[in-house]
């Protein structure tokens, strides 16, 4: 028989652990860029790269212009909030270039390479820069079916 005198510390339990405060968590970074319409979240890459023109190619080829999107770049290990970067940012698209949208809180499994709606929000989930540059035929999905409805054909306005 379980004795009911002592009360068990539920308010200490951990239902979420610790590590995904940094979603809950005040983000200078992000409150120091303007708002733009279009996010690039990359894994890393150097300056002067083969990665680096192949993103300034992309981003030619939507048509897109240097004031409405930003580019940022995350280690593997890096977490950012989506819902912060989405309001402060007021977000219409972001491209995931080699970073997961578990590293932005977002458990939600979204189609690879190409366009999908999340949270009122264009996504493209896709390979690393680096990846890209070696398989051409995920560049071209990509191309068909993530980039090009998105920011060429404007699907969803």
């Amino acid at each position: 028989m379980h004795d009911f005198t002592e009360m068990p510390d539920i308010l200490r339990t951990d239902i979420l652990s610790y590590k995904f405060d940094i979603f809950w968590q005040s983000n200078d970074e992000i409150k120091n860029l303007e708002p733009r319409p279009v996010l690039v979240v990359s894994s890393t890459f150097q300056p002067d790269s083969q990665e680096e023109e192949q993103l300034k190619k992309m981003l030619s080829a939507c048509r897109l212009e240097a004031s409405t999107f930003h580019i940022m770049q995350l280690q593997p290990e890096s977490q950012i909030s989506f819902h912060q970067l989405k309001d402060h940012l007021q977000l219409k698209s972001i491209v995931l270039l080699g970073v997961s949208p578990v590293q932005l809180g977002v458990s939600a499994y979204l189609m690879p390479h190409q366009l999908s709606r999340f949270g009122n929000c264009n996504w493209i989930v896709t390979e690393s820069l680096r990846v890209l540059l070696e398989r051409p035929e995920i560049k071209t999905h990509l191309w068909q079916y993530g980039l090009k409805p998105a920011f060429v054909d404007q699907v969803y306005g």
